[in-house]
């Protein structure tokens, strides 16, 4: 039996050495690839080569040359560019080069290395054709107008001043892209004025032609002079801007049969036909957004729809024909949902539905408080919303059950059951907030916000200079943020910017931190929108 023993011990040690694991190529590559060489040399003077040669210090490949590949100033014909061996990049010039003038190659976005794809923002061959090097400069940042956040790979342009058709019909001057904070640098600049504008450039041709690119200017030309090397930080606020005709930017049909619209500009009345059914009874019921520039149209019969084409009249003036395409089967029932406000003093249900209702029968809804049936009252507020109204008594737990056909909406269709538990809280539950601002301008208008989590408007309430004071009472506890909106023409919403006028967009402001609403507690905030991190205060 011995041979056996000895024979199961090899096998025990063989298995311990044979355990699997998974092979590794050590570290990942995280570094650009580096230029190493240049020919002619890079920031060459008296330039005239008919093409360039970069050397990078490992295998590169080229990536969307076209779109990503910036000369500043624009050569009227574009280079071509090739790899040249495993490590190498030429740019094979097909326009002669303008005398005494600098020029640079902005190569950072289109080289990549080989194994990991890094690229080398910032990367950029400067030459010039005369004896010197120009060396004027300019930064800044991009930002959203409205949500402040910063705006990447946005073209940033160098323009005469006061030309403003070149933005349309001429590549700029100069001219770079903004990185993911939203900076941008343009160096090697001559000295003199310049228009500053940014481009979301969708078509890759260098020019503002497109209704949904957003662009963003400076009111006034900056001045690059000699020897002045602190230069102010430009910052631009990006827009897309008001559309010069009114036009349907986006279709679909939605889950629910709804034909959603996205307008260039707000609607005043709307009205959808379709172009070969004479008579019949179909009808469409708009729903639009707050802004009236998206709209709902809600058809009374979803038979036979897909086989029409409709023509859109918006305004008295026919805009487009439209077919209707569903992606997705519609639900068989009309969803419900449900939940309880109660931070204002008369607490309510509020309740919606997926598609619009043309009955409700309150016979078929129940509202319990400990077994016993409480009283409500039904109010609609919209096509798709009603609530239900009733006496609270202190904090206390409510059963809500609508029954199979309480609710009929536009097309004949009929809800679910929907059962829910809601609860109303005690006074101690709620917070309060106030904010007074400082710094506004004494002949502006303002609207100031509360927004939850995802950026909704909860509450919100006009300020002036002279009443610059916002309260809220009985606010649920949570995280908030503030957003100060200017409102110059005191329609009550964000306006944004338009190009022919040279109107810039409405501004806002965000508070620097965010707001915790406690349970029993008041919080106080001094907003001073010269302040960077306003202070914060808490009271039990």
């Amino acid at each position: 039996m011995r041979p056996v023993v000895a024979w199961s011990g090899i096998l025990f040690i063989l298995s311990g050495c044979a355990s699997v694991r998974n092979i590794t190529g050590g570290e990942q590559d995280t570094m650009p690839p580096r230029l190493i060489s240049a020919t002619p040399p890079d920031r060459s003077v008296r330039f005239d080569a008919p093409a360039i040669l970069l050397e990078f210090d490992e295998r590169v490949q080229l990536d969307r040359v076209r779109d990503r590949l910036l000369i500043s100033p624009p050569l009227k014909t574009p280079p071509d560019v090739k790899l040249a061996g495993p490590r190498g990049v030429e740019i094979k010039l097909n326009s002669p080069l303008e005398p005494a003038t600098t020029y640079t190659f902005n190569l950072g976005d289109c080289v990549k290395d080989l194994t990991e794809g890094n690229t080398a923002p910032g990367l950029s061959y400067v030459v010039s054709t005369g004896g010197t090097l120009d060396s004027a400069w300019c930064a800044g940042t991009v930002i959203n107008a409205f949500t402040g956040q910063p705006e990447k790979e946005m073209m940033v342009g160098l323009y005469a001043p006061g030309d403003t058709s070149a933005f349309r019909k001429d590549r700029p001057a100069y001219m770079t892209r903004t990185d993911a904070a939203g900076h941008f640098i343009l160096s090697n600049l001559p000295y003199g004025r310049f228009s500053v504008l940014a481009l979301r450039d969708k078509n890759a041709n260098y020019r503002y032609d497109l209704p949904n690119e957003e662009i963003a200017f400076l009111d006034s030309a900056v001045t690059l002079v000699v020897g002045d090397t602190l230069q102010p930080d430009i910052r631009l606020r990006s827009f897309l801007p008001a559309s010069a005709r009114q036009q349907v930017r986006t279709y679909a049909v939605n889950a629910d049969g709804a034909f959603e619209l996205v307008m260039a500009r707000a609607v005043d009345s709307i009205a959808i036909r379709d172009v070969a059914r004479i008579g019949g009874g179909l009808r469409w019921t708009p729903e639009f957004n707050a802004t009236r520039d998206s709209i709902l149209l809600w058809p009374s019969d979803t038979t036979l729809l897909s086989h029409g084409s409709y023509e859109v009249t918006v305004d008295q003036d026919v805009l487009d024909t439209l077919r209707y395409r569903p992606t997705r089967k519609m639900p068989y029932y009309t969803g419900l949902t449900a939940h309880l406000v109660d931070h204002t003093d008369e607490p309510t249900i509020q309740l919606r539905s997926t598609r619009p209702m043309t009955a409700i029968d309150s016979a078929r809804i129940s509202l319990l408080r400990d077994s016993v049936a409480v009283p409500f009252r039904i109010v609609k507020d919209a096509a798709r919303s009603f609530r239900l109204v009733f006496e609270a008594s202190g904090a206390a737990s409510y059963r809500l059950l609508i029954q199979p056909k309480a609710v009929r909406d536009i097309i004949g269709g009929t809800n679910d059951t929907l059962r829910a538990t809601l609860g109303t809280l005690e006074e101690k539950s709620f917070g309060s907030l106030r904010v007074k601002l400082e710094g506004l301008d004494p002949e502006g208008h303002y609207l100031v916000q509360v927004l939850d989590g995802q950026q909704r408007i909860q509450h919100e309430t006009p300020v002036t200079a002279e009443a610059s004071v916002a309260v809220w009472e009985r606010l649920t506890p949570g995280m908030r943020t503030l957003r100060l909106v200017q409102d110059s023409n005191r329609n009550g919403h964000w306006d944004t910017g338009e190009w022919g006028l040279l109107r810039q967009p409405e501004r806002t402001w965000y508070h620097a931190e965010q707001v915790n609403i406690r349970a029993s507690w008041d919080v106080k905030i001094d907003w001073s929108l010269n302040a960077p991190t306003p202070p914060v205060r808490t009271e039990p």
